[in-house]
């Protein structure tokens, strides 16, 4: 079920890998079936790409999921409708920095006006942690800055190139990217 549509990503963040390996403009693919999106940046695509994805995920029998992430400055209100016409289990956004904030409290209005429900916990969000002059403190903030938008936060800890990371980063991680623990702290 998983499905690339697309690769690449035009906004280049510091901390991503795609840019360097994908490349950063975006090439549209073409659409195979299934019902997990994993492509780079979605949303970056074409309308009618992204109008094309939607109508081949109205003929999944499996519920819909974007693990790959939507890119919450580029959802519109359309996208947002087209979403909830699909029977979707989640849909992952992310919270890097903190001109992430605005975009998702909007995205979350929007999925939220559309249909989407706080109790359903389909709206998830990435929310980067632990990379260089990050707190423990300020992660936290973030999270619940994403659990008031409604959306459910998973923490994404940031690793350098050696892959290490710090052991309280591991703990603080490990207690908001685990599903039971993040709802029984909801």
């Amino acid at each position: 079920g998983y499905v690339i549509t697309s690769r690449g990503c035009p906004t280049r963040c510091w901390f991503c890998s795609v840019p360097r390996r994908e490349g950063g403009e975006i090439r549209e693919l073409p659409i195979t079936e299934g019902h997990n999106i994993l492509d780079d940046n979605l949303l970056a695509c074409s309308d009618d790409h992204i109008r094309s994805v939607f109508a081949m995920l109205a003929r999944q029998k499996e519920p819909i999921e974007f693990t790959g992430g939507l890119e919450a400055a580029r959802l519109t209100w359309w996208m947002a409708l087209a979403l909830r016409g699909l029977r979707v289990k989640q849909i992952f956004c992310a919270y890097d920095t903190p001109d992430d904030l605005e975009p998702l409290r909007v995205a979350g209005v929007n999925l939220i006006k559309a249909g989407f429900t706080v109790a359903s916990h389909a709206l998830r969000c990435f929310v980067l942690c632990g990379f260089k002059g990050d707190t423990l403190l300020r992660a936290e903030k973030r999270m619940e800055e994403t659990k008031l938008i409604g959306f459910t936060p998973m923490a994404m800890l940031w690793k350098d190139e050696t892959g290490k990371s710090d052991p309280e980063w591991r703990k603080f991680q490990r207690e908001w990217a685990r599903p039971a623990i993040i709802y029984s702290r909801l």
